[in-house]
């Protein structure tokens, strides 16, 4: 049992969060990929019959002439070193994953507390035993077991994440399964108090 939300303002809104770490991607992109068109274009040039640009030939040559132990050489080495622990603490970041975009703009939700909201919904209802929420940045899973209606169920839950202003499209997916008697009276008497 699904639904999506079908609303042309969420729709249009789209993502609004941006996190920090994207303005420093974009510029680390943008320096690598001048640096090797440069670097492309006169190879492409020499090919070509051209003359390689004087830096590329300095180059050359104070690779082929300076040693491993060169305080350059090693300086280079780390500074290389520490643009790859960058882009790897950028590459494996959770960033703003994590959060949902709401309305009005600007604000957001974390993924926790929607499920906490949902989970408290659900545990409203006496007829439900147990419930598991997993949300996801365009999905809500959650699956309820109980000796319960499924389309109450879903109904409840649908008008708990209506309450909240997600700023993109969300889908909700309710599951249910049904408790077998004898396991829920065993459950039922373990939760009894003692006499």
């Amino acid at each position: 049992m699904s639904e999506t939300a079908k609303d042309p303002r969420k729709r249009s809104a789209g993502r609004w969060l941006r996190s920090e770490r994207g303005v420093v991607t974009a510029l680390l992109v943008v320096v690598l990929v001048v640096a090797a068109g440069t670097l492309l274009y006169d190879v492409i040039a020499v090919r070509a019959g051209g003359q390689a640009r004087p830096w590329r030939r300095d180059l050359a040559h104070q690779l082929a002439t300076r040693h491993l132990d060169d305080p350059w050489v090693l300086g280079i080495a780390a500074g290389v070193a520490l643009l790859g622990l960058v882009l790897l603490v950028l590459a494996f970041g959770r960033g703003l994953r994590g959060w949902l975009a709401l309305e009005p703009r600007g604000t957001a939700m974390h993924r926790s507390a929607v499920a906490a909201l949902i989970a408290r919904r659900a545990q409203q209802r006496a007829d439900l035993h147990s419930w598991k929420v997993k949300v996801g940045r365009r999905r809500t899973r959650v699956t309820v077991s109980g000796t319960t209606d499924p389309a109450g169920v879903e109904r409840d839950l649908r008008a708990e994440l209506a309450r909240i202003p997600l700023a993109a499209p969300h889908r909700l997916d309710v599951r249910t399964r049904q408790v077998r008697e004898r396991h829920h009276r065993r459950e039922l008497a373990e939760l009894e108090p003692p006499r």
